[in-house]
């Protein structure tokens, strides 16, 4: 159980950015060209339309989280009409972008019921051709991760640590943070306080928004922010969360969900606002599944191990 003081952390998904940095950084540096294979899914369930993110892992196949391509069932049931898209904006205009031709969620997440606990929300989208003037994201699977320097990319709403998310989604905006823990640890917050994240997997890696410069905020690891400081939002779901390794930029995991240290020390909930933070499912241990779907030549050097809903955006389509 992951407890506080005998609370709970309270899960959303829900970028939102320092109040003291402009935007245009953000928007910026998710344009780097190490970010072009980020791009954003759309998709309709019933009469609703969604938007979420993803990444192009090879030319047809594109990486993004289990509750993004789930359906009604978590096994993809309901799903019609998704696409991928790339560039700076999503206009909103209907039939934008590749369409795919399959989606598939893990296997695991689909038997779990959608637990996010259980670090297994991924997903892959076929698209019915392929993408050719994009760079597909490296893939890594053995850097060791904590307290590294993670950029974060995707469509997802956005506003300020003050004022949490204020925004439509549809924007590709970056922003940096530390991987602080992951599943299963026992961790320090800003004020000293213990925060236990028993019972959740060591697949999920976790960020904290950290406020300048009020270190009691911080919910776990350093409680000083980087200098483009970030938070996921709804909408960036599958998005992908980067790293710079030997001078490569590499994909390491997958926007899952955003969560809230409990009342009172949290009063506002999962709403982007500091002191929240993100939970990023490692693709490091499913190596051997997104290879043998996609059929990504497996990198050198590497041995890997098999492991045996929201923050979608809704979107008004135009008429």
């Amino acid at each position: 159980m992951v407890c506080l003081l005998g609370g709970s952390l309270h899960v959303s998904q829900a970028g939102t950015i320092r109040n003291d940095v402009a935007d245009s950084f953000y928007t910026s540096l998710a344009q780097q060209s190490v970010y072009d294979s980020v791009g954003f899914l759309t998709w309709s369930i019933g009469s609703s339309g969604y938007i979420a993110s993803g990444t192009l892992i090879a030319p047809n196949w594109v990486l993004t989280a289990g509750h993004v391509v789930g359906g009604t069932n978590n096994y993809g049931t309901g799903v019609s009409g998704m696409t991928f898209g790339m560039g700076p904006t999503y206009n909103g205009i209907d039939g934008t972008g590749i369409s795919a031709t399959r989606w598939i969620p893990y296997g695991g997440w689909s038997s779990s019921g959608g637990n996010l606990w259980a670090g297994l929300d991924l997903g892959l989208v076929e698209l019915s051709q392929p993408v050719i003037n994009v760079t597909p994201a490296v893939l890594d699977f053995s850097t060791p991760l904590l307290g590294l320097l993670g950029t974060s990319v995707g469509y997802g709403r956005s506003g300020t640590g003050l004022t949490g998310m204020n925004t439509d989604p549809g924007t590709k905006r970056a922003g940096q943070n530390l991987i602080d823990a992951q599943g299963g640890m026992l961790t320090t917050m800003g004020n000293g306080g213990l925060l236990d994240l028993d019972g959740i997997s060591p697949t999920v890696l976790f960020y904290d928004f950290d406020k300048p410069p009020e270190s009691v905020l911080s919910s776990m690891g350093s409680t000083a922010p980087v200098a483009l400081e970030y938070l996921i939002g709804s909408g960036d779901s599958g998005g992908g969360l980067f790293i710079e390794v030997g001078g490569v930029t590499k994909l390491v995991g997958v926007s899952s969900f955003l969560a809230s240290l409990p009342y009172p020390l949290d009063t506002t909930g999962p709403n982007g606002d500091y002191g929240d933070l993100a939970g990023v499912v490692s693709v490091q241990s499913f190596g051997s599944w997104i290879l043998q779907v996609t059929g990504v030549p497996e990198p050198s050097g590497l041995s890997l191990l098999l492991l045996g809903l929201s923050g979608l955006a809704i979107v008004r389509r135009r008429k």
